[in-house]
């Protein structure tokens, strides 16, 4: 497969807020623009301290693969930090910057869009995304492998001459296209499948949370590690399995002070508490006593 070395486009107007480039600090246009760029992820990142500042790039997609470290990922909306290993795709157009540890690691592939819509095509369609995505393939150390060796076969191929280079380099993006369908298909899956697991949970907390069993005796019951259980609980809520307890337990302490025609002494009992520590609990997570608290929503 030969594919031509594309011009680059006219520069278009500057867009206001943010600069645009063909690649990274490079104030001009390129003169002649490749189909496919890939450079280590500190070629560019360390002659700028591991901080890129917002921008966008003009018809071109990036794929950011970091395989050790981590950062934050800037842009229009909130900082999202991440952790390797992560591959971050950046439609075109689309704003973003980096924050980079200066020990991160990883690659950098730039594609021109319109070859990438042909690569797309060929792969079956819907393989890119089409607004900024983070993959996270931890989800199977398999694929992390993969991508790792596809990055390393594409730099080689890169660094190539002769004519069956640009046949190499079409051929490793489609397979980076079909390793990102595939760890989008796990992820939505693994969703699914926390989503279930933390409905279970809250299920079992709703059966014990007045017992006060122990994260261990929850995922004994679940059939599930606590890791899988602290994993899914960060996915789908956020928070830690812990929390959701407390949580449900805060719930119930401020329906039984409010409601419940007890003082805070029986509260305290009626939810498996000595009196004492129930107050201490109650203040760290509401700010207040609960005797205050009692009073405050009382008549």
């Amino acid at each position: 497969m030969d594919f031509p070395v594309s011009p680059a486009p006219a520069s278009p107007p500057p867009e206001p807020g943010f600069p645009s480039f063909d690649l990274y600090g490079e104030a001009e246009p390129r003169a002649r623009l490749e189909p496919v760029h890939l450079e280590a992820l500190a070629t560019r990142s360390s002659r700028h301290d591991w901080s890129i500042r917002p921008h966008r790039h003009r018809d071109l997609w990036q794929f950011f693969w970091i395989r050790r470290g981590g950062g934050t990922l800037l842009g229009e909306g909130p900082e999202r930090r991440f952790t390797a290993p992560v591959l971050h795709v950046i439609p075109a157009g689309t704003v973003h910057g980096f924050r980079y540890h200066p020990s991160s690691d990883g690659h950098v592939l730039t594609v021109a869009a319109g070859f990438l819509g042909q690569c797309d095509r060929l792969a079956g369609g819907a393989q890119t995304p089409p607004m900024l995505t983070s993959l996270a393939p931890a989800v199977g150390e398999g694929l992390v492998e993969e991508v790792n060796d596809a990055f390393a076969r594409m730099e080689a191929a890169f660094q190539g001459f002769g004519p069956e280079r640009d046949a190499a380099l079409a051929g490793h993006v489609l397979l980076l296209l079909a390793l990102l369908r595939r760890g989008r298909d796990a992820e939505a899956e693994a969703a699914t499948t926390q989503a279930a697991l933390i409905r279970r949970f809250r299920e079992e907390i709703e059966r014990h949370f007045r017992d006060h069993s122990d994260l261990d005796a929850h995922c004994a019951r679940l059939g599930v590690s606590r890791s899988t259980l602290t994993r899914a609980c960060r996915a789908v809520t956020g928070r830690s399995p812990l929390d959701l307890v407390h949580e449900r337990v805060m719930a119930e302490a401020r329906r039984l002070l409010i409601h419940g025609a007890r003082n805070v002494s029986g509260v305290a009992y009626a939810l498996g508490f000595e009196p004492a520590y129930f107050s201490r609990f109650f203040r760290r997570r509401e700010g207040i006593s609960p005797a205050r608290y009692q009073r405050q929503h009382s008549g």
